[in-house]
C-alpha cells in the first residue's frame, strides 16, 4: 500500500493556538504530533481532551496510518477526574475493514470512597464500548488498571469480545508504566467478530535491553507494538 497525503484534524478555536498538540513536551524539544505526521507522510486523526497543564497546548489521543483513515469519530468519555476523549477511525486493508481506536482512561476518580477510580474505569469502558460494535477492532489504550486484570474495566473489555492477541494471552512483561509504582496499564487488544484474524502477537519495547533509564523512548510508558497476521 502507499503512502497517503496526510490528512489534518480540525480543531476548535482556543487559546492554544498553533503551539498545541505536543507529543513530547518534557524531554528535549517538544514534537507537534501534526508535523509528526506531516514528516511522516501519515494520515491523521487527533481529539483533543484537555489543556496540557498551563503550558501553551493540550493533550489527548490521536491515530496515525499510512492508510486512508475513515469514519472517524470522537468518543468522549464520561467525566470521572478529568475530561477524555478517544478516538476512532477505520482502515481497509485487503478488502477488510477495520476499526482502529485509541483511548485514555482515567488513573484515579475524586476524592472519597472512589479515589481509586475503578469505579470510573468501569464507567468509562462500558461507554467506550457501547460506541464500538464493529466486528473487526484494534484498541491501543492506557486503560490504567491500578488494580490489574481483577478489575470490572478489563472484564467488561473481555466480555465484549476483546482479547490481548490471537490466541488470548497475557503481558510477559511486568510493567508498561516506567516510573514508580511499575504496573502493566497499557494494552493492544483485539476483537474479531469474523474469524479473518489468524494470529495477533504484542511487544512490548525497550529502549534499554535491561529496561534501565528514567525514561523510555522519552516518556515514561513503554510502546507496544502488534504484528497481525489475517488469514488468506
Amino acid at each position: 500500500t502507499g503512502v497517503q497525503t496526510c490528512a489534518l484534524p480540525i480543531f476548535p478555536p482556543g487559546p492554544a493556538g498553533p503551539a498545541g498538540r505536543v507529543l513530547v513536551a518534557q524531554l528535549g524539544s517538544a514534537e507537534d504530533i501534526v508535523e509528526t505526521a506531516r514528516e511522516l507522510g501519515f494520515n491523521l486523526r487527533y481529539a483533543p481532551s484537555m489543556r496540557n497543564g498551563a503550558l501553551q497546548s493540550d493533550r489527548g489521543n490521536a491515530i496515525l496510518s499510512s492508510l486512508p483513515l475513515e469514519d472517524a469519530q470522537a468518543i468522549e468519555l464520561p467525566l470521572v477526574l478529568q475530561r477524555r476523549v478517544a478516538v476512532a477511525a477505520a482502515v481497509t486493508l485487503a478488502g477488510r475493514r477495520i476499526r482502529l481506536v485509541s483511548a485514555h482512561l482515567d488513573p484515579r476518580g475524586p476524592p472519597g470512597h472512589q479515589w481509586l477510580g475503578s469505579a470510573g474505569r468501569e464507567t468509562q469502558a462500558r461507554h467506550l464500548l457501547a460506541c464500538l460494535p464493529d466486528e473487526l477492532v484494534i484498541l491501543g489504550a492506557d486503560l490504567n488498571l491500578g488494580r490489574g486484570r481483577y478489575e470490572r474495566a478489563w472484564c467488561l473489555l473481555g466480555e465484549a469480545g476483546f482479547s490481548f492477541g490471537v490466541p488470548p494471552s497475557v503481558p510477559s512483561w511486568r510493567h508498561t508504566f516506567h516510573a514508580l509504582p511499575r504496573l502493566v496499564l497499557d494494552y493492544l487488544l483485539v476483537r474479531d467478530r469474523t474469524g479473518c484474524i489468524q494470529e495477533a502477537r504484542v511487544h512490548r519495547l525497550d529502549e534499554h535491553p535491561q529496561d534501565r533509564g528514567s525514561r523510555v523512548f522519552g516518556s515514561d510508558h513503554h510502546p507496544l507494538l502488534a504484528r497481525i497476521d489475517f488469514r488468506e
